[in-house]
């Protein structure tokens, strides 16, 4: 009995020493200091998505933040400058949606190639073949979930994701 507490007692102490469980503990950080942390760790040039108590959403590349001012380019030829203090979160751009587009894109291919391939072969039926053999449908699903999947994961790769920052 004493070695099985032992052990439960050594499992409990690293489960609770785990960043995961450390990562469940109740954020103390106020917005401005996590934006604060968030810029520190971006350059100039990334692209960001920032909203603010006074400018509302603004989309931009960084130009310059020394603490307290962050200056956008917004695109045009134009440029904000917002405080830090009255920034409530910041968002910053990287990959897109590949994986999700390419499984819509072989669900969707997959069933409507699948779907023709039975069609097909009813239209194609001649006296010793079996007409709408499953064998039909697993061709086309197999061709149009490879089709759809590429498709899907080209367009999905062209829609931008967004991450909050400071909230690794």
């Amino acid at each position: 009995m004493r070695p099985l507490c032992c052990a439960a007692s050594i499992v409990v102490l690293l489960a609770a020493l785990s960043p995961e469980v450390r990562c469940q503990e109740p954020d103390t950080l106020s917005a401005p200091q996590r934006v604060g942390l968030a810029l520190a760790r971006l350059g100039a040039g990334q692209q960001v998505r920032v909203h603010s108590r006074h400018f509302g959403l603004t989309v931009g590349r960084i130009l310059a933040d020394t603490g307290k001012i962050l200056t956008l380019d917004t695109g045009g030829g134009t440029r904000a400058g917002l405080l830090t203090s009255d920034v409530d979160s910041l968002w910053t751009r990287g990959g897109g949606h590949a994986g999700t587009g390419a499984l819509i894109g072989a669900a969707v291919g997959g069933l409507a190639l699948g779907a023709g391939g039975v069609a097909l072969g009813k239209a194609n039926c001649e006296g010793g073949y079996s007409c709408g053999d499953a064998r039909d449908f697993v061709a086309g699903l197999v061709l149009g979930s490879a089709l759809g999947a590429g498709i899907g994961a080209l367009i999905g790769s062209l829609v931008p994701k967004w991450h909050l920052a400071g909230r690794e």
